[in-house]
């Protein structure tokens, strides 16, 4: 019977690692080839909602019910979770799958409990999944190569779903995963080529000329990174080297070329000028098409400030499954040539949850990235009193990756989707489920030292 049982749990167990590896696929698909290989599966069944269904089967075998709610973060997640259903049900008959489709932006938290569990189950699937991230540093240039091709050659990229490109990442998805993989790197978890950092700058200076808040999603989380890791020197070479570099490049685009203000984001020139641009837009005044577009969100935001706060939505919110863009007039502004699904949402996930859940739906949210970011946090400072040092790098390498995730939620439509919601909430499981294996250990430590001392 023992053995049975013995064999029994062992297959369960293959099983879970698995899942664990196919869902490490399912990343790295939405990294390299971004909404291209969210089309993919069987409408409405795409791969995201296969991986999460699986995911759930896997939830429920492992039995960590109990273990996965032993955290604050855990707990104001499930209620977050429940106040989200709340204002979804009582509108699935007027809008229909629409509002399971918005309600995702929260319900995805399910990735989390799912990593949660396999961590639980096995404490060394955390190298399992370095390892698997590891695979994708590696394979990262890819991006910089899908970025250009979607800039510049879009129209020969077969496409095999309707009209969405076989490979279809933006700049928002790419700065997120620019941000992570130098994280990765500086913390020293795998060795580089200087092949690969010159293509990882290079995919930079794209991306910042694109995009500003993935420009912010790379810059903030990797200075982050260095500070902690005391990485002073490296951070003083590194801000030197980009600077002179950067200037030489403006004076020769200044002495032999000319520059003239794109018409709108998709047609923004890769040039210092716009960099430029860009960067002058998030700290201050700049020309009239990035000042547009930053406006653009701003009216947006007060109409939704003004209806919740200020106005009769202050409690529950408008719920998961109306058109806000169409709501609040902004449903006529996406680009004609953009062949994906009419906008939805403002280009702000803060914003979206006070608009559809409201004040009450917007304090929760706040309340678990808070204790989130503040348990890994006190993670990092208890691991460095110990001595941990390779437990403070995995919890700076979460944290900076969500961080860098969240900074480009609050411009742009992120979590909403897919290939970046269910990454953030993959992360925040691995953040989660790290520290209670890190409590584990070190109470058993404490444990046999009082043991060896008696």
């Amino acid at each position: 019977m023992t053995d049975t049982f013995k064999t029994e749990f062992r297959g369960v167990h293959l099983e879970h690692d698995r899942y664990l590896a196919l869902l490490a696929i399912v990343l790295l698909g939405y990294a390299l080839m971004g909404k291209g290989f969210a089309y993919l599966g069987f409408p409405p069944l795409y791969v995201g909602e296969i991986a999460f269904l699986g995911g759930i089967v896997v939830f429920l075998r492992t039995g960590a019910f109990v273990g996965a709610l032993a955290t604050l973060p855990a707990m104001l997640l499930v209620v977050l979770m429940a106040w989200v259903l709340a204002r979804t049900f009582p509108f699935i008959g007027l809008y229909g799958f629409d509002s399971l489709r918005d309600s995702a932006i929260v319900i995805y938290g399910s990735f989390a409990f799912i990593v949660i569990g396999l961590l639980l189950e096995d404490a060394r699937r955390i190298n399992n999944v370095l390892r698997y991230y590891g695979i994708m540093l590696v394979s990262s240039p890819a991006m910089f190569v899908g970025l250009l091709f979607i800039k510049y050659w879009e129209s020969y990229i077969p496409r095999l779903y309707g009209p969405v490109p076989v490979v279809d990442i933006g700049p928002s998805s790419v700065g997120t995963h620019l941000g992570g993989t130098m994280v990765f790197v500086l913390i020293g978890y795998r060795r580089v080529s200087l092949l690969w950092i010159i293509v990882w700058f290079a995919t930079l200076a794209l991306v910042s000329a694109t995009n500003r808040a993935a420009t912010l999603a790379v810059i903030v989380p990797v200075s982050i990174a260095m500070l902690v890791l005391r990485r002073y020197r490296l951070m003083l070479t590194t801000v030197v080297a980009a600077v002179v570099l950067f200037a030489a490049l403006l004076t020769i685009e200044s002495t032999f070329g000319d520059y003239s203000e794109a018409k709108d984001s998709i047609e923004r020139p890769v040039s210092a000028h716009q960099i430029v641009e860009n960067v002058t837009s998030i700290i201050g005044q700049s020309g009239q098409q990035t000042e547009g577009t930053k406006q653009w969100r701003l009216n947006w935001w007060d109409i939704i400030i003004n209806d919740t706060i200020y106005g009769p939505d202050f409690w529950t919110g408008r719920g998961f499954g109306i058109n806000l863009a169409d709501a609040d007039g902004f449903g006529g502004t996406g680009d004609p040539r953009n062949p994906h699904p009419p906008l939805r949402s403002p280009h702000n996930a803060h914003m979206t949850l006070l608009a559809r859940a409201g004040v009450p739906g917007v304090v929760l949210w706040a309340l678990v990235l808070v204790s989130w970011f503040g348990m890994l946090t006190r993670a990092m400072l208890t691991a460095r009193a110990r001595g941990d040092e390779r437990w403070v790098e995995l919890f700076l390498f979460v944290a900076c990756y969500a961080m860098s995730i969240m900074i480009n939620a609050t411009f742009d439509v992120v979590l909403e989707g897919p290939m970046q919601g269910i990454w953030f909430w993959c992360l925040f499981g691995l953040g989660v489920g790290s520290v209670m294996v890190h409590r584990a250990q070190s109470s058993n430590k404490f444990r046999q030292q009082v043991c060896d001392e008696l």
